[in-house]
């Protein structure tokens, strides 16, 4: 999934409409810890990203963004038990996940966990804490309509064929994330003959990130147990070959991020935070999903 790193907190942005450049000030700033984490059932805890916020115009130094003393947590709700989480020892600042080594800590569906996060930033001792609520079972992809498809068929009417997956909804979750990944994405073989934008070898080899990833999630999806249809659009496969396709049921507060992490502008130009559910002196997201994927092949 994609990751973010937030840089500033509590900081007052202002834009007057058609007066001229963004102001930034940078009066209000307030040191947070910044929380990525998503509980998955099957897999342990891993991943959890805890670095902090820098202030606007301090200059980016990734050896200062994971402070020194972080001290962090799971708590399984349902007794209490605490597990220390242990942060891997690697050279890339980016890889320094934390995670639990333990075989006896289960994420399960329907269990509830509390992430805490203790450390000091500039002299201050932070703590930030958060609850997830792991979906309920019975969510899984229950078909998928092609294993593989040429680019872009068209049925008999003269419109594009889609590749299809219907879902089994779980109970508790109404949101839906699907991811699109390449399991080979280069120049060689990126499909140049697309309705959507026109490319060449140069400027995909330059820009490959912005293709060999794709994410989008699923409107309206109703809530409760059920059916569901998610369409794989061409726009979220640029590459011949295969793909993994990945679908989440996210939790509530996994589900509020996604939705209004990008979407922090407001039509009059003020700035606002993203829905960030957690406690103390945090930001960022600490949530849970239920995953299920399938394989498809797209043909040259």
């Amino acid at each position: 999934m994609a990751r973010y790193v937030y840089m500033l907190c509590g900081l007052s942005l202002w834009l007057g409409c058609g007066q001229g450049p963004l102001a930034v000030s940078d009066t209000s700033y307030e040191p947070k810890l910044v929380i990525e984490g998503v509980l998955r059932p099957g897999v342990g805890v891993e991943g959890i990203r805890i670095t902090r916020n820098l202030r606007v115009d301090e200059p980016i130094r990734s050896s200062e963004l994971i402070p020194s003393d972080v001290r962090a947590a799971i708590v399984d709700l349902s007794n209490g038990q605490s597990f220390a989480l242990k942060m891997r020892s690697t050279e890339r600042v980016e890889d320094r996940l934390f995670s639990y080594e333990g075989a006896d800590l289960r994420i399960v569906e329907g269990g509830s966990y509390a992430l805490s996060v203790e450390a000091t930033v500039e002299g201050q001792t932070l703590r930030t804490y958060a609850v997830t609520t792991v979906p309920e079972a019975g969510f899984r992809i229950v078909s998928l309509s092609d294993e593989e498809l040429p680019y872009r068929p068209l049925d008999e009417r003269g419109e594009p064929m889609h590749f299809s997956l219907d879902i089994a909804r779980s109970p508790s979750s109404d949101f839906y994330l699907i991811t699109a990944r390449p399991r080979v994405a280069t120049s060689a073989n990126f499909i140049y003959d697309n309705p959507f934008t026109q490319q060449s070898r140069a400027s995909v080899e330059r820009d490959l990130a912005d293709f060999n990833f794709r994410w989008d999630w699923i409107q309206n999806t109703p809530s409760g147990p059920g059916l569901s249809t998610i369409k794989l659009l061409w726009f979220y496969l640029w590459f011949y070959g295969e793909y993994d396709i990945v679908v989440y049921a996210a939790d509530e507060q996994y589900a509020r991020f996604i939705q209004t992490h990008d979407r922090v502008q407001e039509a009059d130009g003020n700035f606002h935070s993203a829905a960030f559910s957690i406690e103390g002196d945090g930001i960022g997201y600490f949530g849970s999903a239920l995953v299920d994927s399938v394989q498809l092949r797209v043909l040259r």
